[in-house]
């Protein structure tokens, strides 16, 4: 038999198992036998038959009480059952029997041929049965994905509809032109996410570069007035912390101390060191000491480190498109560097060697901010928290130092200035924290591009300098440069797994038998 079906035999007598298999192997189907109810539904747990040949009258477990539970189980409910009938039982068993949904009875003194009728019409049957509820589920199973693709962002290849698809039928062909235009629509869709989420991060970014480019000439012009880079620092975080805790309080998002986890304050402490103590320090400190211009200038670079850093840690892939991106906006910067104010640049250049650090420290922060910010805590109250952390480590450097600015000197210009600082760096900062949680670390970087070119036009605003010509071109050469380093790619929902053992797939119209 070129397509031979599998046959369980179930009976106590032994001489009837023997005949019933050496009979059923006669016709090219493969036979097991057991002797008993319970063996049979143990071997029915972890092997497959396409009939079985079952006794009624058996010890222990009789035949309806095997046939209640075939019919109980998802695994066995379809298999069709021939039951095993003496001459002299009552046709009431026989009734019985097929009411508990048994397909049809034998005679054990059976002829061969009576035999192969029956066996051979009740395989066909369950085959038959099997390839309509094949077909039914795998209609369900594009049903569903058709439905999961509407309610939610699905990529459509992983919806596991490539088993329909590859059939040869109406149904497959349906299924290929559904996956074929649902994966167009899907693309067109994601492109279209991503372009807002880069507009939208673009205009983050371009806020946070204008808010921070104004911190850099407002620093110059304090200094000017009197240099304490240390007590800036501190000072501007106190206005900060009070702003921020203030507002999370109000919004009650402000966590407990005590729900605070060991990696939380370990994550701000380090933000604390690494924003206050190091980058606004080294910021107020080098704008009293170099034009405020260069310092805008070198900045530009953080774009650079972190491009670097992410992709030594492997958090984002580089691509020839962004490094472009990352290429155009230094071309915009080289041509402000060189034509916009040369004479300039005899400054000392070992500030300036100094002032490379700056951008190394902006892009630790930029990726530690990125990898390790808690994700259950409130951005404003988390960086309320920091500002707090910062203000505790700077206050004894301050006093060391004695760097503290005389409140004298705070009711005049320089408080105007700091309270401007204030305002403007830590707005920018929480729009910061927003930006890098979205786009990630390289996308928010070229903040740094935005700065700069923020932080030389608030500089010739403020400090009187003229715009050159060429400025504007590179700051054309800026913008496209931001532009193509995209943020990353946003991660896909993956789509829930179709069960395809579930009962939903086959229909209740299936319990009857096929005719």
């Amino acid at each position: 038999m070129s397509n031979p079906g599998r046959i369980l035999i179930v009976d106590d007598s032994r001489t009837i198992r023997i005949k019933l298999k050496k009979s059923v192997e006669a016709l090219g189907h493969q036979a097991a036998a057991v002797d008993s109810g319970r063996a049979a539904l143990e071997l029915l747990a972890t092997e497959n038959f396409d009939l079985i040949l079952l006794d009624i009258i058996m010890p222990v477990m009789d035949g309806f009480e095997v046939l209640k539970n075939l019919k109980v189980s998802s695994r066995t409910r379809d298999v069709p059952v021939i039951v095993i009938s003496a001459l002299d039982d009552e046709m009431s068993s026989v009734v019985k029997a097929i009411e508990l949904g048994a397909e049809d009875f034998l005679p054990k003194d059976f002829e061969l041929a009576l035999l192969k009728a029956r066996v051979s019409t009740c395989i066909e049957k369950k085959r038959l049965r099997d390839i309509d509820k094949e077909y039914l589920r795998q209609v369900t199973k594009l049903t569903k994905a058709a439905a999961t693709l509407e309610s939610g962002r699905f990529n459509p290849s992983k919806l596991g509809i490539l088993d329909v698809a590859g059939r040869p039928d109406g149904l497959g062909k349906l299924a290929t032109v559904f996956a074929t235009m649902a994966q167009k629509v899907y693309d067109r869709e994601r492109k279209m996410r991503q372009n807002i989420r880069t507009f939208r991060g673009a205009l983050l970014l371009l806020a946070c570069g204008g808010l921070w480019g104004l911190v850099v000439p407002l620093s110059k012009m304090a200094s000017l007035v009197e240099a304490h880079p240390i007590g800036l620092a501190l000072l501007i975080d106190v206005i900060g912390a009070v702003f921020c805790i203030g507002i999370s309080m109000k919004r009650q998002t402000m966590p407990r101390f005590a729900d605070l986890t060991r990696s939380d304050w370990k994550f701000i402490l380090i933000l604390a060191f690494i924003s206050s103590v190091i980058n606004q320090v080294l910021v107020y400190w080098l704008a009293s000491k170099l034009p405020a211009f260069i310092v805008s200038i070198v900045i530009v670079l953080e774009g650079f480190a972190v491009f670097l850093f992410a992709s030594l840690m492997r958090t984002e892939a580089p691509n020839l498109k962004r490094f472009l991106g990352l290429g155009l906006g230094l071309a915009g910067i080289f041509i402000i560097l060189l034509y916009g104010e040369p004479a300039e640049m005899a400054t000392s250049w070992l500030w300036l060697a100094i002032a490379l650090v700056i951008p190394i420290t902006y892009a630790t922060e930029d990726i530690y901010l990125s990898e390790y910010k808690p994700a259950a805590i409130d951005s404003v109250a988390l960086f309320g928290i920091t500002l707090v952390a910062s203000v505790l480590m700077l206050m004894p450097l301050a006093a060391f130092y004695r760097d503290f600015i005389p409140f004298d000197l705070l009711t005049g210009r320089l408080g105007m200035i700091v309270v401007l600082m204030a305002v403007a760096g830590n707005l920018a900062m929480l729009l910061f924290i927003a930006l890098i949680s979205s786009t990630g670390a390289v996308f928010a970087s070229q903040n740094a591009y935005a700065v700069t070119a923020a932080g030389i036009g608030w500089s010739m605003l403020l400090l009187g300098e003229a715009i050159p010509a060429l400025t504007w071109v590179s700051l054309a050469l800026i913008v496209v440069g931001l532009l193509m380093v995209e943020p990353k790619q946003e991660a896909e929902e993956e789509p829930p797994l179709f069960d395809d053992t579930s009962e939903e797939f086959v229909p209740q119209l299936l319990s009857s038998p096929t005719e």
